[in-house]
């Protein structure tokens, strides 16, 4: 089966890799299920991805809406091409964060917690 799972950082990372249609989602359903019980966020690895269909949106929304609905959050990596155009043309990428590597995943998340620290040690010296 080409999908991994991992930990990094807190977050849970989903690999996919090959074509996210109909078959594949049929095959990691159980791992999106059993990503929703945990509690953790999620970034999902689609770079690898070449094709997306209705059924891989479906399940990628799926998974969006069963981790918000429990006040977790789901981040993307997918590299240009059909997956990233789809989830552009579709306004995905405006409600789920589009990254283009895990580099930049984790480039944002250490701006943004140097950010919190900053104003942590604000608040602390007011």
């Amino acid at each position: 089966m080409p999908v991994i799972t991992y930990t990094m950082n807190h977050t849970l990372v989903l690999t996919v890799d090959g074509e996210l249609n109909n078959n594949m989602v049929e095959e990691i359903r159980p791992i999106i299920d059993a990503l929703i019980q945990k509690h953790t966020d999620v970034l999902v690895d689609i770079s690898a991805v070449g094709f997306i269909d209705a059924a891989g949106i479906g399940s990628l929304i799926y998974l969006y809406k069963q981790l918000q609905n429990n006040d977790r959050r789901m981040r993307l990596i997918c590299k240009q091409g059909q997956p990233r155009d789809l989830l552009s043309i579709l306004h995905i990428d405006r409600t789920i964060t589009c990254y283009s590597s895990i580099r930049d995943f984790l480039a944002d998340l250490s701006a943004k917690k140097s950010a919190s620290e900053l104003r942590s040690h604000v608040s602390l010296a007011m």
